[in-house]
């Protein structure tokens, strides 16, 4: 029972990450914003729709139709159409994901490593770095939790008597929290992220942020 209950709160920490990196998607500068000004900028509302669910399109087109007449009325009026409008893209796009919103994000904000190699993967057509970049991470992070383990192996497994029950404790929790690490991180590329992946991506139709196509 430890072990699975050890298994279950790291695949949760590793499933957390996964609205953590949508979370790129409210960025000023991320694909949706960037779609949504693009749309303005050509009077195009469909360069910004396939980042929302359909059933999101009328009130973005009216909020679009708004935007437009209020960006003639100076340059102010213009930045202040300009948020608006993203900040209502974003927000619907975030509704679409069942994720809240919680405002858009500085342009420039620092999301990790791994959304800009996803983005050049998508981009290149090579997921190479992306891979390199995964493989590392995991390695130093899976030989880290086994280094761990090892330096409780000093104590016994087995106590023989009460004064070396402790340190024994201590051994056996290392060992199964990286016996643990290490199965949800399987059952995180195998089980249950993939099917969070595919719920996602069911729940939100075109609602993914392909940044990499803006």
């Amino acid at each position: 029972m430890k072990t699975l209950a050890t298994i279950i709160a790291l695949l949760g920490g590793l499933l957390v990450a996964v609205p953590g990196a949508r979370a790129h998607c409210d960025a000023a500068d991320g694909p949706v914003a960037s779609a949504a000004v693009k749309a303005l900028d050509m009077k195009n509302v469909n360069l910004v729709l396939p980042y929302l669910p359909a059933a999101s399109e009328g009130e973005l087109t009216a909020a679009f139709a708004q935007a437009l007449v209020a960006r003639t009325a100076g340059a102010e009026a213009k930045i202040l159409a300009d948020r608006y409008f993203m900040e209502t893209a974003v927000r619907l796009h975030r509704a679409g994901e069942n994720a809240p919103y919680t405002g858009l994000k500085p342009a420039g904000t620092d999301f990790g490593p791994a959304i800009p190699a996803a983005e050049e993967a998508l981009r290149t057509g090579a997921a190479d770095r992306l891979v390199a970049l995964l493989s590392e991470e995991l390695a130093r992070s899976v030989a880290a939790h086994f280094e761990e383990a090892l330096a409780r192996q000093t104590a016994a497994k087995e106590p023989a008597v009460p004064a070396e029950v402790p340190a024994a404790r201590e051994r056996v929790g290392a060992e199964l929290a990286f016996i643990g690490y290490v199965e949800a991180i399987y059952q995180a590329i195998h089980g249950a992220a993939a099917g969070e992946g595919e719920r996602h991506a069911a729940a939100t139709a075109d609602t993914a942020c392909p940044s990499a196509t803006r």
